[in-house]
């Protein structure tokens, strides 16, 4: 393998599915500054959308002031400031005061790569024909797994899989994770909202993310997705280092 890649080749697709009436989903791509983002508004409660929005639009002011290392130094202080502000809208123009949404994102930095999330929104990474998430979910479900009481194949099925113990604007101080490793030719990242990895397994997603197009795939995706039902918005983001030539 060799690292630094050429050229980036990226493609993104949102939609509302079968059964919301509202598009909570959002996402961003600004290959130009090496930052894609996808966020999903905590279905159920108010102002998800303005929730999901809010997130993209401070990413996306950022990444419009800052490039490499110092947009890496920018993101939290961007997801910071977007949890104040949904925060505060939530205590004022909100029934249950409380809106939020989950991030998964990825910045390309020279020879690296780095990827922040809250919630249940994932980061995939293809390597050498092995394709696993470099995120872990904030849920009830992840903690009873790490404590041992559930097995993965158990909290697929339980309703502790759905309860987020964390995403952006619920409390006044998020919880934002972190990974970041080095950059090689012929990676391939998949960023999705959960109505993605819930209509198709991991050992699915793995077959299907070996296709060469990435446009095709992420038809592909929403296609199939659709004919199951597509019970929640879902959005995928293809993020494709190329080799050189």
């Amino acid at each position: 393998m060799n690292a630094v890649p050429s050229t980036v080749t990226t493609s993104s697709m949102s939609h509302t599915g079968s059964v919301r009436k509202n598009n909570e989903d959002a996402l961003l791509a600004m290959p130009e500054s090496g930052l894609w983002a996808v966020a999903d508004g905590m279905g159920g409660h108010e102002a998800g959308d303005y929730a999901s929005q809010c997130i993209i639009q401070h990413l996306s002011q950022t990444a419009s002031h800052y490039r490499g290392n110092a947009l890496v130094n920018e993101i939290l202080h961007a997801l910071e400031s977007a949890n104040t502000e949904i925060y505060r809208y939530a205590q004022q123009h909100t029934n249950q005061k409380l809106a939020g949404s989950t991030i998964a994102l990825l910045v390309m930095e020279s020879e690296n790569y780095h990827c922040f999330w809250s919630g249940d929104s994932r980061c995939y990474l293809l390597r050498d024909q092995h394709f696993a998430a470099i995120t872990r979910d904030h849920t009830e479900a992840e903690q009873l797994i790490a404590r041992g009481l559930l097995t993965p194949a158990q909290a697929e099925n339980s309703k502790e899989a759905n309860t987020l113990t964390d995403a952006i604007g619920v409390d006044q101080t998020p919880r934002v994770d972190y990974v970041h490793g080095h950059i090689y030719e012929e990676d391939r990242f998949l960023l999705c909202t959960d109505g993605l990895n819930k209509v198709f397994s991991d050992t699915t997603l793995a077959q299907l993310i070996l296709q060469d197009d990435i446009d095709h795939l992420n038809q592909h995706f929403l296609h199939h997705a659709l004919e199951s039902g597509a019970p929640d918005n879902l959005t995928s983001i293809i993020v494709n280092i190329d080799s050189a030539e």
